[in-house]
């Protein structure tokens, strides 16, 4: 294509760093291999053959392709985080809107975990992170690091028939004697020897209650719910992610919240989950 473009093989061979005569050597041996002449040499000039024109088209297209690999493998290749998620949010929500502003070369890619499965998926590197709920800010599970985010109010879910779907307030004294539905994981191996979320809350609504552990994400507690099967305790945020007809939320007098964690696995973060983590307290804060 140099010889081509200049018709001069001393002009040529300076645009490619090389002598003359190396150059005049391969496209001597370029056209021993292709079985054609390219050049038409003579003492007073350079000029290309037809089948050299006809290979001057075809060459410029194969350089223009292997530029275009080559710009290719230069760019910045976009990177995957996998988030685990037990329950939609408004807090969740904005995380991920500011998230997504700010690392845009970062495909944010939503696991959902239900209740509990976010610290085994953590643990065992399905997710590269999850958001969990816990009743302390500062709970730590064995392999694990944990950052607060957010607490929510606890509020309780019942059909809107019940006799309490009129109150203002329940006390957890009120829930005595009802069925409780609760995560279907509640005292799994992820959680160790961890109490159930309904006995965390109140010692006594293990003693009282009928508990159910029948679900693994807010919308299906909902629906329970709407269905009459029973009642279920969980943080505020159910209010504006899982309302629906048939379903009445009154807060819960108690002395707990709920927390809303990151967790992540204990050792050196990724520069995503650095940065995600970063996005996540910040946008809480």
């Amino acid at each position: 294509m140099a010889v081509a473009d200049t018709l001069h093989f001393a002009r040529a061979a300076g645009l490619l760093h090389m002598s003359p005569s190396t150059l005049s050597a391969q496209i001597s041996a370029l056209e021993r291999h292709l079985d054609c002449k390219l050049f038409e040499r003579s003492p007073r000039a350079v000029l290309l053959t037809g089948r050299g024109q006809e290979l001057v088209a075809l060459a410029r297209q194969a350089l223009d392709a292997a530029e275009n690999i080559s710009r290719w493998s230069r760019k910045p290749q976009d990177s995957v985080l996998r988030i685990g998620t037990p329950a939609s949010s408004a807090g969740l929500r904005s995380i991920l809107q500011a998230a997504a502003a700010r690392m845009p070369r970062v495909d944010l890619r939503l696991r959902p975990s239900g209740f509990t499965g976010g610290l085994r998926a953590v643990g065992t590197g399905q997710v590269d992170c999850a958001f969990a709920f816990a009743l302390d800010a500062n709970t730590d599970f064995a392999g694990l690091r944990t950052e607060a985010l957010w607490s929510e109010e606890l509020v309780v879910a019942l059909p809107e028939g019940h006799r309490y779907a009129g109150q203002n307030r329940l006390a957890v004294t009120d829930l005595f004697g009802e069925r409780l539905i609760g995560p279907a994981g509640a005292g799994g191996e992820e959680e160790g020897p961890r109490p159930g979320w309904y006995e965390a809350i109140d010692p006594g609504l293990a003693r009282h209650c009928s508990i159910k552990a029948l679900v693994d994400s807010a919308d299906e507690a909902m629906e329970l719910v709407a269905a009459g099967i029973g009642l279920n305790i969980a943080g505020s945020s159910v209010i504006s992610s899982y309302a629906r007809p048939g379903v009445r939320f009154i807060p819960l007098e108690t002395g707990h919240r709920v927390w809303v964690l990151l967790v992540t696995r204990d050792e050196q973060p990724s520069p995503e989950v650095q940065a995600f983590s970063t996005i996540a307290a910040e946008t809480m804060a």
